[in-house]
């Protein structure tokens, strides 16, 4: 992620969370330290981290939490976060349980283990 997308992702996280709402210059700087910790995270995992940080907490994102959340969502072998549901069907997870206990706060791969299921890339 460059500064522009650190820029990007700060803006919609002040649509919900109001603690990111600064004056342009701060928001300047901040996108460009944010930039330097997320520099291997893409915008858009990004942002799925912030949407999925604030379904659950209240507590305002920090970095760390960007970092947290994307591992869980990390594609490895080749597959893609849009190949969700039907990855999760090929591994006899029923997706909708899935996705109701990811958004009850449970790490995706932590569900995944528990279902006896390989977790990709660990």
């Amino acid at each position: 992620m460059n500064a522009q997308e650190a820029n990007v992702l700060l803006t919609k996280a002040a649509l919900l969370d109001g603690r990111f709402r600064r004056a342009p210059e701060d928001l300047a700087q901040m996108a460009i330290e944010w930039s330097v910790v997320l520099s291997d995270v893409t915008l858009d995992a990004a942002i799925d981290a912030v949407r999925i940080h604030y379904r659950g907490n209240v507590q305002m994102l920090m970095p760390a939490d960007v970092l947290v959340i994307t591992e869980d969502m990390a594609p490895a072998d080749g597959v893609r976060l849009a190949d969700g549901p039907a990855w999760l069907r090929a591994h006899g997870v029923n997706a909708e349980q899935f996705q109701a206990r990811v958004e009850a706060g449970e790490r995706p791969a932590r569900v995944l283990r528990e279902l006896g299921v390989e977790v990709p890339g660990e």
